[in-house]
C-alpha cells in the first residue's frame, strides 16, 4: 500500500474528516488532502505527528512494515492473543477493568506474574 493510501485509510478508519485530522495534527486541510491524493509526500515532522496520533510506527506509514501496532514493533515475539490482551489492557480507562485483567493473568499457569 502506498503512503498516501495508508494515510487516507487511517483517517477514514478512525472516522475523521480531513479538516478534523488537520486540526489534530496542526496542519492545514489542504495539506492533508495533498498527502492523501499523492500530490505531496509528508515531511518527517508530519509523519511523526501521524504516527503519534494513530499509535503506529513511521515505518508502517511509509510501507516499510505491514504490522500496524507499535506493540508488535516493540515486542515482535507476541502472539496474536498476547497482543490482544496487551492492547486491551492499555486501552482501559477504568481501573477496575485493569485490575480484572491483572487478576486473570495471575490465574494463568505460566504467567510471568506467577514467577518468583
Amino acid at each position: 500500500m502506498k503512503i498516501n493510501e495508508r494515510l487516507k485509510a487511517l483517517r477514514k478508519d478512525n472516522g475523521l474528516t480531513q479538516t478534523e485530522l488537520a486540526k489534530i495534527l496542526g496542519i492545514g486541510q489542504t495539506t492533508v488532502a495533498a498527502y492523501e491524493s499523492g500530490l505531496h509526500e509528508p515531511q518527517i515532522f508530519s509523519l511523526i505527528a501521524y504516527a503519534d496520533y494513530f499509535e503506529c510506527s513511521v515505518d508502517y506509514l511509509v510501507g516499510r512494515e505491514n504490522e500496524f501496532s507499535l506493540t508488535q514493533t516493540l515486542y515482535p515475539g507476541l502472539t496474536k492473543d498476547e497482543k490482544t490482551l496487551l492492547d486491551a489492557y492499555r486501552s482501559c480507562e477504568n481501573e477496575q477493568l485493569k485490575q480484572l485483567i491483572l487478576q486473570q493473568a495471575l490465574l494463568i499457569k505460566n504467567s510471568p506474574l506467577n514467577r518468583p
